[in-house]
């Protein structure tokens, strides 16, 4: 097993360590979960996963991210990070359920093996561990054989673990692996064996403004002869009213009497830098709030205003911008420049103010439900939005609510006309109304028309580009050069430098039919006939070719098969796993349950 693991250890150390490390760092010194209700967040073959379980890895990943871009985190990388929180946690519950199918153990003698071989980051650089400020691997050993350490070394085995099953399972899934020795050759060539090409790139864009839009007859003889590809399942559309999760007034006069305490500091004479680096909520904290050098205009208008009408050394009373509260220091002028700090405290929706959001949300629900959707939003003077077009179960509602399993299963199992409960996304929560259901069947069309229209401009594009190089090679096989082909036709003449099989042609791209193609040439000045890529067609000449060493293969054969291998190992795993979810049952209410 460890001669397999020694083999896998570099593509895969790094990640599994940061993971274990990222673990140790949460479950010793991360402090609680959060405060969120158990709720279910998602449903994995079968499996409910609560928020809290959930939130655990959200807040581990935030921690991270906060570490190493501040505490300034925007809307979209916390939903990034909440995609990777889920991901992880999708992996581990899958990649566990398989553990237990294998019966995947691992002996005290592994453990220990692993331990030794591999003494964690974290330990490396623990003072225990050092002598004249580097790590001691003797000291870590003897520490390992020390019974004294035992209860430390039982709570570090308990975070290895999991890991070590996961190499277990790895090792497993990938042991059928093979390379033969004409793959590893195959590999080698396509590494060291390269060629120089001539070349006439014809792009299809070259044509788009000379294709007409298609005809109408055209566009109904496409949609028949592909209907299929426009076939649909069950599909809905909805009205829907959003409530915004926006801080209310009571929030904002709250973050207004806590930052007046840090400006009545600051009016005392308290050092400025220290009060940011104490209290701001802004990355330019950590520099005592210093802005650096800006010009009027680029700030936001309420900030800019306060600042080009400040003294050097005022501090401003607190400024109320869309971002929330600043209490602004300005340190220097210039002609047309400002230098400033300031401290910024942040204005958050409140739980108060949610629940708030919330009980208007619900009570909007049980009055439309009993007076009318359209009636009670205009007495409430709320706006009535729409879904842009039908969607299915997975589907785009609309650019706010995006995809939403929960909204698309209400719309696609309940009668036209039926208000739904309200359902809390990351934004705002919202009360929908089904507004039509549509069977399944094909889009009509006019639904699909102005795709079909694009298509077809596509595939006359392509044929003229084609019929183009078609000409283009006819012109040079009856004699013409490459220069006077080119010249004739309005297109360039190009050459690439010694480029192998995995090699980007300048103004192509990397697609193996161009390559392919040029080392499929023999001789030098040899043509090829006309090549289609997804952009176009090319025309290729072999200018020079290099072949590969092999006495260069005799030297490196056993680290390129070892590279080879490793490749299809980690290829074979992957596809692996990418079954295994696509086999499983998983289904997300991130947006429903999680609040930022």
């Amino acid at each position: 097993m460890f001669e397999m693991l020694r083999k896998m250890i570099g593509p895969i150390m790094l990640l599994v360590l940061v993971a274990f490390l990222a673990t140790i760092i949460f479950s010793w010194g991360g402090g609680g979960f959060s405060d969120k209700p158990r709720d279910t967040v998602g449903v994995i073959n079968g499996e409910d996963i609560s928020i809290k379980v959930f939130d655990q890895y959200y807040q581990n990943l935030l921690r991270q991210a906060q570490q190493e871009n501040g505490n300034d985190i925007t809307q979209a990388k916390r939903e990034e990070i909440r995609n990777n929180a889920w991901q992880q946690l999708q992996a581990d519950i899958l990649i566990n359920k398989e553990i237990e199918k294998y019966g995947i153990v691992v002996t005290s003698e592994e453990m220990y093996s692993f331990l030794k071989l591999y003494p964690p980051q974290e330990l490396q650089s623990a003072p225990q561990f050092m002598t004249d400020g580097n790590f001691d691997y003797q000291k870590y050993v003897n520490a390992m054989v020390n019974p004294e350490n035992a209860p430390f070394w039982a709570n570090l085995e308990n975070y290895v673990l999991p890991d070590l099953k996961k190499y277990k399972l790895q090792e497993q899934i990938i042991g059928a692996a093979r390379v033969t020795p004409a793959e590893v050759m195959d590999a080698f060539l396509a590494e060291k064996e390269k060629i120089k090409l001539g070349y006439i790139n014809i792009k299809n864009d070259n044509f788009r403004d000379l294709v007409t839009d298609a005809t109408e007859e055209e566009t109904q003889l496409y949609y028949n002869e592909n209907k299929d590809i426009y076939q649909v399942e069950n599909r809905a559309k909805i009205d829907y009213v959003i409530f915004p999760k926006e801080p209310s007034d009571n929030d904002w006069q709250r973050i207004r009497y806590q930052i007046q305490d840090v400006y009545d500091s600051a009016a005392a004479g308290a050092d400025f830098a220290e009060l940011a680096q104490i209290f701001s909520e802004d990355n330019s904290a950590s520099n005592g709030g210093d802005l650096g050098w800006f010009k009027q205009g680029q700030m936001v208008p309420p900030f800019d205003s306060a600042v080009f009408s400040m003294e050097v050394g005022q501090v401003s009373q607190p400024v109320k911008t869309q971002f929330g509260y600043h209490v602004i220091k300005l340190l220097g002028i210039k002609e047309t420049e400002r230098n400033a700090a300031h401290v910024l405290f942040k204005v958050e929706t409140s739980q108060e103010t949610l629940d708030q959001i919330l009980q208007f949300a619900n009570d909007f629900s049980v009055t439309a439900i009993e007076k009318g959707f359209e009636e009670t939003a205009e007495e409430f003077s709320y706006e009535i939005k729409s879904s842009s077009r039908p969607f299915d179960k997975d589907g785009l509602i609309s650019p706010e609510i995006r995809t939403n399993r929960l909204i698309s299963e209400f719309a696609l199992s309940n009668k036209v006309g039926t208000i739904s409960e309200s359902f809390e996304l990351s934004n705002f929560i919202v009360v929908t109304k089904v507004s039509e259901r549509l069977p399944a069947g094909y889009s009509t069309l006019d639904e699909v028309r102005m795709n079909i229209i694009s298509d077809i401009k596509k595939e006359k594009t392509r044929q003229m580009a084609l019929d183009t190089a078609t000409t283009i090679y006819e012109a040079i096989q009856n004699g013409s050069t490459f220069n006077q082909a080119t010249a004739k036709f309005g297109f360039t003449y190009e050459a690439t430098e010694l480029i192998n099989r995995n090699s980007v042609v300048p103004n192509v791209g990397r697609h193996p039919e161009v390559t392919g193609a040029g080392f499929a040439l023999t001789k030098v000045n040899q043509t090829s006939g006309p090549v289609a890529y997804k952009n176009g067609v090319v025309i290729l000449k072999m200018l020079e070719k290099v072949s590969a060493d092999l006495e260069e293969y005799n030297q490196i054969q056993d680290s390129l098969k070892m590279v080879s291998l490793q490749k299809k190992q980690q290829d074979m795993y992957r596809q692996w796993y990418n079954d295994l979810v696509n086999n499983a049952e998983i289904v997300s209410y991130l947006d429903n349950f999680y609040r930022n």
